[in-house]
C-alpha cells in the first residue's frame, strides 16, 4: 500500500468532513434567528450570508478535489485515464453531483431571500423553502458521507 496514494485518497474525505462541519454550523442560524433581535440579529444575518457564500465555494472545491484525487491516484498507479473514468461509477459519486445541484439551489434561494428582504418584498416563503431544503440536505449529507466511507474502505482494500 503506497502511503502517498492513501494520503491522496484521504484528502477529499477529510476536506468533506470540514465542509460538513461548516454546513452544520451554518444551520445554527435557524435557532439564532429566533432568539436574536435588533442590530445583533442583523449582524448575525449578514454573517450567515457571507458564510453561505463561502460554504458554496468550499463545496465546489471539495468536489473538485475528489476529481483531482482520482486523476492523481490514477497517475500514480500508472492507469490511463479517459473521460469515462472521471464519470462517477458509484452512487457516492453521483450523489456528490446531485448534492452540488441541491447546494446550488440552496445558495440561489438564500440569495433570493436576501435580495427580497433588502428590497422590502415578502421573503418568508423563500426563506422557509431555503430552511427546509437545508434540512433535507442534512439528511442526504449524512447518507452521502456514510456511502463515501464505505467507498473509501473499498478503495483502500483494493490497493
Amino acid at each position: 500500500m503506497d502511503p502517498a496514494l492513501v494520503l491522496i485518497l484521504l484528502l477529499h474525505p477529510i476536506a468533506a468532513l470540514l465542509v460538513i462541519r461548516e454546513f452544520i454550523l451554518q444551520r445554527d442560524w435557524r435557532k439564532k434567528s429566533l432568539e436574536l433581535k435588533g442590530q445583533e440579529r442583523a449582524s448575525e444575518s449578514r454573517r450567515h450570508e457571507i458564510e453561505g457564500e463561502r460554504l458554496f465555494r468550499l463545496v465546489i472545491a471539495v468536489i473538485g478535489l475528489a476529481f483531482l484525487a482520482r486523476l492523481v491516484s490514477a497517475s500514480l498507479s500508472g492507469e490511463d485515464l479517459g473521460y469515462d473514468d472521471l464519470m462517477p461509477g458509484h452512487f457516492h459519486g453521483w450523489g456528490g453531483l446531485l448534492g452540488l445541484l441541491l447546494m446550488t439551489y440552496l445558495w440561489v434561494l438564500g440569495r433570493r431571500a436576501s435580495s427580497r428582504k433588502a428590497a422590502g418584498e415578502s421573503f418568508s416563503r423563500t426563506k422557509d423553502l431555503h430552511g427546509r431544503l437545508s434540512d433535507v440536505m442534512m439528511v442526504l449529507i449524512i447518507i452521502h458521507a456514510f456511502l463515501g466511507f464505505l467507498y473509501l474502505l473499498q478503495l483502500i482494500g483494493n490497493l
